[in-house]
């Protein structure tokens, strides 16, 4: 929206344009012009404000959707706010009960006021379980709480220097959270950051230490007062946000504070290590582990890390097709985290790379999307798909937007039209 709305010229750039007319520096004929350039571009500016407008309403709507279900509030914890709010235990929440609960997040009487409206949605100044847990689910706290003006709704706790880190408390990041706990962890030696308004409330309103903010900039660290974080945790769900917060926290902590980050799978595990991060916690190879555990096969420390390197082997991932023609372009380690994502097997792969060949994809190349989907239509099984949402698909699946798909691409989309048919 900023951007759109900045990038027309401005009354100055007439001075300028003088000024150097004067001076013999700027060519009349060009003088013109640019002055022309300019006030179209200011003429120009409200309707680059709509557009920008519309296209922030849209990429946000786009982020929301696309937002993963473990960093949202979920219907127990919902419910477990509104008995920390139901004071007298009643089955319902008052006005007062809302206000003595959220002033402590510092919220002014209007926007109490304005959340309790907004729960309340047959008038009977009560809020009832079921609009509670209805509010929750359409969003009601986080929008208001976004949109509002509101102090400062953090935590009241005050954190020592090097208190450890938790980016993201989402499901995972709470997790984290009560494990150190129950480790006997004391008040302030732990903080975590959210950019979930539900999240903070939630975590602050139940004690935990949550700071409403970007994880990924330090300036926020200082500003609760951990210059020097012990280590830093990151937990977010999503792949994209995990590497983004890794990268800009690398650049700006002190040099050797320990960053710990989850992983989906290998080749997010190499990436974050190859982005900086000291230990990266894969949810696939530890879950390997702790089954060997279980069947007492690596016990010990030494043996995890045994294990450990050789699951990061590639040649353990090939399931014995490394006689094949690798597909260009991508590892063994890609290739088995796209096999297992999308329960296809080694060999289904290798047809699907001959089909994206004969399509023209040859030595890693791309494939516009207006061929794919005429192959796809001619190669329904049953009866024909509709080709409006075989489009739609494909336009979803094609992430840079160009109009053409890769391999990946091609494979995602693949498996959408067999859903389709």
């Amino acid at each position: 929206r900023v951007a759109f709305t900045l990038s027309g010229g401005g009354e100055f750039s007439f001075v300028l344009f003088k000024l150097a007319q004067e001076l013999g520096v700027l060519p009349g004929a060009l003088n013109k012009l640019l002055t022309a350039s300019v006030i179209i571009s200011m003429s120009l500016t409200p309707l680059l404000g709509e557009v920008g407008d519309y296209l922030g309403n849209y990429f946000e709507k786009i982020d929301k959707t696309s937002s993963n279900s473990w960093d949202e509030l979920t219907a127990g914890e919902a419910m477990q706010l509104f008995d920390g709010t139901d004071a007298d235990n009643n089955g319902s929440i008052d006005l007062e009960e809302l206000r003595v609960s959220l002033v402590k997040l510092n919220l002014p009487l209007s926007t109490i006021a304005e959340i309790f409206t907004a729960f309340d949605t047959n008038g009977d100044n009560e809020i009832s379980r079921e609009e509670w847990l209805a509010g929750i689910n359409a969003g009601v706290l986080e929008k208001v709480l976004r949109n509002s003006p509101r102090g400062d709704t953090t935590s009241a706790i005050s954190f020592s220097d090097d208190a450890i880190a938790i980016c993201g408390f989402g499901q995972m990041g709470r997790a984290v959270y009560g494990m150190l706990g129950e480790s006997g962890i004391k008040e302030g030696e732990v903080v975590a950051f959210s950019l979930d308004p539900a999240r903070v409330t939630a975590g602050v309103l139940s004690g935990a230490p949550v700071v409403f903010g970007d994880g990924g900039r330090f300036e926020l660290f200082k500003a609760a007062g951990v210059v020097k974080p012990k280590a830093v945790l990151i937990t977010y769900a999503s792949q994209a946000r995990r590497m983004n917060v890794l990268e800009r926290l690398r650049e700006t902590l002190p040099k050797g504070t320990l960053i710990y980050a989850r992983a989906d799978n290998q080749r997010e595990y190499q990436e974050l290590l190859n982005a900086g991060a000291n230990e990266v916690v894969s949810e696939t190879t530890e879950a390997v582990i702790r089954f060997g555990a279980l069947l007492d096969i690596c016990p010990s420390p030494l043996e995890f890390t045994e294990v450990r390197k050789f699951l990061l082997k590639e040649s353990n991932y090939t399931n014995g097709s490394s006689k094949r023609n690798p597909i260009p372009g991508y590892s063994e380690s890609t290739l088995s985290d796209l096999q297992e994502e999308l329960g296809l097997s080694r060999s289904d792969l290798y047809k699907l790379n001959e089909i994206f060949a004969s399509l023209g994809g040859f030595d890693g190349g791309d494939v516009p999307l207006i061929e794919l989907r005429d192959f796809l239509m001619r190669s329904s099984d049953h009866e024909p798909i509709d080709a409006d949402a075989l489009t739609r698909c494909m336009e979803a699946v094609d992430k840079d937007g160009e109009g053409d798909l890769t391999f990946e691409e091609f494979v995602r989309i693949s498996c959408l039209k067999q859903v389709l048919d």
